[in-house]
């Protein structure tokens, strides 16, 4: 009886139920989604590079730059911190997100930390397959799963790729097939895969780095075919005649796992460790 009679209220007072009329705009979706987004870190290394490789003007090559953004650490609903990095300076930015008057438009109210930099507002709008961001002080950004670009007053922008993190082990010697010999492991605990670097020293004083980059091209590299975009592992050693690149491998672009074995040296960069993976059958 008493189910009955809880079933006839609720049928009574569809309100309490099936609330109507609670449609959001597309600014407050959207605001969600960016939200989401932005997150992370970027990288222009790839771009950095091919400018040079392209032998463009020197006045539209980039330099390196990075940019890392995190959620508020005091916990801000929707704001952000960046740190921008090019050239060896740092720049900081706060910013917060909240729908705009406009229906379709999200704001992005930004306050830089620069003395003698005015604050701004960005004003996101979805594309097809991005969101596109302008302002009323000369900066313009695109947003997607890919990466952030990010232009000053028109410049050409600077395309910084959103990084993938992965940790590392570095075995000397690189022992392999089973073999029954004593190594040194040098652990890397974080190494991104947009041109990320990192040093070891080793026990004889030797200097090895390792670095990944997802490469993508710009162009292809042989007349007449399409040069498919890779995950590049390189191992470097400092000399007192520069750096020496020892050699590079490289795999699909969205491995979660790629490895070198040298003999005298192994390297194993993953996403998630053996002693962590869910086991498979196979």
């Amino acid at each position: 009886m008493r189910a009955r009679l809880t079933f006839i209220l609720l049928t009574l007072i569809p309100g309490l139920v099936l609330g109507q009329g609670q449609d959001g705009t597309p600014a407050e979706r959207d605001l969600q989604v960016i939200a989401e987004l932005l997150p992370g870190l970027y990288d222009n290394a790839n771009q950095a590079y091919f400018d040079q490789r392209l032998k463009l003007p020197e006045a539209r090559r980039h330099g390196r730059a990075s940019l890392r953004v995190d959620r508020d650490a005091a916990g801000a609903e929707n704001t952000f911190v960046y740190r921008w990095q090019e050239d060896d300076a740092e720049q900081t930015w706060t910013t917060r997100l909240a729908a705009a008057a406009d229906p379709e438009l999200v704001a992005m109210a930004i306050r830089f930390d620069e003395a003698g930099r005015d604050d701004c507002v960005v004003e996101w709008r979805r594309d097809a397959g991005q969101f596109t961001g302008v302002s009323d002080c000369g900066l313009a950004m695109q947003l997607d799963t890919d990466g952030l670009w990010v232009s000053w007053n028109g410049e050409r922008p600077n395309r910084l790729l959103r990084a993938r993190e992965f940790s590392c082990y570095v075995d000397i010697p690189g022992v392999a097939g089973g073999r029954d010999e004593d190594f040194d492991r040098y652990v890397i605990d974080t190494l991104h895969d947009q041109g990320g670097l990192q040093w070891i020293t080793t026990k004889d004083q030797r200097e090895i780095g390792i670095t990944l980059r997802h490469v993508r091209w710009p162009m292809n590299n042989e007349r007449g075919a399409f040069t498919r975009n890779s995950l590049v592992m390189y191992v470097l050693e400092r000399e007192e005649g520069g750096v020496r690149t020892h050699t590079y491998g490289w795999t699909e672009p969205r491995a979660e796992r790629i490895g070198l074995n040298l003999q005298w040296l192994l390297v194993n960069c993953y996403r998630v460790s053996n002693r962590d993976v869910t086991p498979y059958f196979d």
